[in-house]
């Protein structure tokens, strides 16, 4: 590769480079996001374990996002936070220490019983919806009856 030529790529990296990190900084400024907490029920007890999803139903924003709950109570930090949309909420209390558990099953070819607690009706098929639109929920509180 002559030097012209290297120096006409290296000039079109970079401002590929530059490009990507405007428009990074102009997605975050559109869309900021903001932190998230609150507390999830089951049958009016705590949930002790397990994983909270929040999914976009808002066509333009195909954004996901999650957390882990322990004692009933999760936490989307602001650093991972959540762009506000409108999301459907599906929850699971199928925790980490039991998906490691599965995995290791997995590679040992061994049967393993993972009990799901939650309700179908709060799983994948959650009906349960929040609107974050507004940009100011910082907690959301589900009591899954």
């Amino acid at each position: 590769m002559d030097a012209a030529r290297f120096k006409a790529m290296l000039a079109a990296t970079t401002a590929l480079g530059l490009v990507y990190l405007v428009y990074d900084f102009a997605a975050a400024r559109i869309d900021p996001s903001q932190p998230l907490s609150g507390t999830i029920l089951i049958e009016g007890r705590p949930m002790a374990k397990g994983i909270v999803r929040f999914i976009s139903i808002d066509p333009d924003k195909p954004l996901s996002f999650g957390s882990y709950v322990k004692d009933g109570r999760y936490q989307v930090p602001a650093e991972f936070g959540i762009t506000p949309a409108r999301y459907q909420v599906e929850f699971s209390s199928i925790g980490a220490e039991d998906l490691q558990r599965m995995l290791a099953a997995r590679q040992d070819d061994a049967p393993v019983e993972i009990k799901e607690e939650v309700p179908a009706r709060f799983n994948r098929n959650s009906e349960v919806q929040l609107d974050l639109t507004s940009g100011t929920v910082v907690q959301a509180d589900f009591d899954l009856r």
